[in-house]
Order: structure tokens, then sequence, then C-alpha cells
């Protein structure tokens, strides 16, 4: 069940589960429903890795300012792990999670023993400014419906829409004015990310997942994250932004890098 973490300055929601000495800390990307709404199904995906890890997923903080920086999200990540007495962990980010846990090795190497980064960046190039751009747009102007619709077929892979689009857009259309801000805000966030001149700072074990038909981040932009961190890599040839949804063996890829 999640819990909510409180510090002088921010609340928290998180949730903890697994067994083991050794901690697993999951960093989710940008959604418009918080994932602990989806907890159960968090914990059935990374039962593997709970087996012998105690594992957090983080969410952001409860309540966003109007500016919220993907600095400002690490930061307060981080004390939220040092609230907990986490550190030496496996720190795993998708997407804007994955920028989150960059700035988190940068700034505090002593939270993190080893970096999985999945579908992410260390900085925006023109082609996902524009999406950014325009999910921010939609959130601003149109009907959460189309949104919606934007952001799944921005995300997944046209196989993945042809079977879930709909389904998705039923579960999500309830979303309300305060979701779609805060979706917003950190959508806009990521427009600020540059940490590629810094990465030399990260010292620990990275992994880096990805896919080569990803629409939001092209191989230019993973590869070049990958190649600065000297990190391992593994890139999917059919799956899109969205593959830690989509393929429900890629936790036994980060095990074997965890156990490695």
């Amino acid at each position: 069940m999640a819990e909510t973490l409180k510090t002088d300055s921010f609340e928290m929601r998180y949730s903890k589960f697994g067994e083991g000495e050794k901690i697993f800390v999951i960093i989710p990307g940008i959604s418009l429903k918080s994932v602990l709404n989806s907890e159960g199904a968090v914990i059935r995906q990374y039962k593997k890795i709970a087996a012998n890890h105690t594992c957090y997923l983080f969410d952001r903080i409860t309540k966003f300012p109007q500016e919220y920086s993907v600095k400002q999200m690490a930061e307060d990540t981080a004390a939220a792990m040092q609230k907990l007495n986490i550190k030496n962990a496996v720190v795993f980010g998708t997407s804007q999670g994955g920028m989150i846990a960059q700035s988190i090795a940068i700034n505090h190497p002593e939270l993190v023993s080893k970096l999985v980064l999945a579908s992410t960046a260390s900085r925006i190039n023109e082609k996902a400014k524009n999406i950014f751009d325009s999910w921010v747009l939609y959130a601003k102007t149109k009907p959460v419906q189309e949104l919606i619709s934007l952001f799944v077929s921005d995300v997944y892979s046209e196989e993945f829409c042809e079977t879930y689009k709909n389904a998705l857009i039923s579960i999500l259309s309830d979303a309300t004015e305060e979701e779609i801000s805060r979706f917003t805000i950190m959508s806009d966030a990521c427009l600020g990310l540059s940490t590629y001149d810094e990465l030399e700072k990260i010292k620990c074990p990275t992994f880096v997942l990805g896919s080569k038909q990803d629409k939001l981040f092209d191989m230019q932009t993973q590869t070049e994250l990958a190649q600065k961190l000297g990190a391992q890599t593994f890139f999917y040839d059919n799956l899109s932004h969205g593959f830690y949804d989509e393929d429900r063996h890629f936790v036994e890829k980060i095990l074997d890098f965890v156990n490695a």
C-alpha cells in the first residue's frame, strides 16, 4: 500500500515492496495519473527483482509549484531517499525518471550503486522539443481524450496502440484539472534538461535501454548518452519509447545487469 513521506519542504507518495538487503529504486516517467494508482501492476512486473531486493517506487511531490525543473525533481527524490535512509541503491528511471536518475547520480553519488536508464536523454533536440510542446499545447487547449490519444501514439508502438489505445483513453479520460496541470508542468520541465556536460561525474556502472523506433528520443540521442557514460546497452528493434510497458521480459535484462 502506498505511503506518504513528509519533509519540511514537501510530501511525496511512494510504495515499498520486496525483500532483501539490496535496494532497487524505481523513478517513473511522465504520466497523466500517478503510477501509484497502478501499484499492484508494478509490483507484479518487478516481482523477480523484488525477490532479492527491497524496492521503492517514488511518485513526484504531491503539490507542484508552477515551475518544477527536472533538477528540482531530482533533489526532492534524493531528499526522499535520504529520509528513508536509502543509499547505495540500484536506481532505475524511465523517460523523465531517467533524467531524474541521472541528476541524482551526478549530485548524490552516495545514493547510487548502479544506474539503469530507459528511454531517456541527457539533452533535448528539436524533434523531442516539438513533441513535448505538442503535449503541453494539447493539455492546455484540447479535450483530454485528444491529449491521451496523442500521448499514447507518441509513446507506444503501432501494434500496442491498435490493441490498447481505446482502453487507455477510457481509463484516463476522467483525469482532473490538477492531474492535467501536473502533466503540463512535467512536460515543460523536460525542455530545460541538460545533464550531458556533467555525465562524466557519474562513476557507477550504468545500463542504458532503449528502442530504435523511439519516436521521442532518436538513436543519436540515446547512443550519445550511453557512449558518454561508457554504459552497457540494449536497444529493441521494433518497440517504441514505452517498451517497458510492452515487453514483460525487460526486467530480466535489468536483473542480469544488477547481478553481474
